[in-house]
């Protein structure tokens, strides 16, 4: 199966913030997204892995938590817009049994990022944006979802 995994230009200045900021570590954000998304597709978890699996287990790389589709508006299930919760310090994700399942496992940072499968069946991550703090105030805002939606569309049909 063929996949690609592309970052915005925003999502890349974005980084190259945060590791002025917080140091090389701060790449592992993105790689460790882009490492757990090769994983799902190994395990045909495409473009996330169902609920009932991040219902029963961990996530397939530990510092990846939740992984679900936007519901609102309309237009983010259109254009396959997600999010993805990112571990971050304070973030307690097990417990005396060990990991928490993917589900249970969120926190207030997040990568966005849209699917779709091109015409040839390429399957394309679209990494659109890196919320490293207040990322559940961000996802109320609907104007910011539809900037999300916008993006992701227009990625999506300049490569389809």
């Amino acid at each position: 199966m063929a996949v690609k995994i592309t970052r915005s230009f925003h999502v890349k200045k974005i980084l190259s913030d945060l590791v002025v900021n917080l140091g090389p570590i701060a790449e592992l954000f993105i790689t460790e997204f882009e490492e757990y998304k090769q994983k799902c597709i190994e395990f045909d978890d495409i473009p996330i892995p169902p609920y009932h699996i991040q219902l029963k287990h961990p996530s397939h790389i530990e510092t990846i938590g939740r992984d679900k589709p936007m519901e609102r508006p309309h237009s983010a299930r259109h254009e396959e817009l997600h999010h993805t919760h990112l571990w971050q310090e304070n973030c307690i994700w097990q417990d005396d049994g060990g990991k928490l399942v993917q589900w249970n496992s969120t926190s207030d940072s997040f990568i966005v990022y849209s699917y779709f499968i091109d015409k040839i069946g390429v399957h394309h991550f679209y990494i659109i944006d890196l919320v490293y703090d207040k990322a559940h105030t961000l996802i109320e805002n609907n104007k910011q979802i539809l900037k999300w939606v916008a993006i992701a569309k227009q990625f999506r049909l300049q490569n389809i």
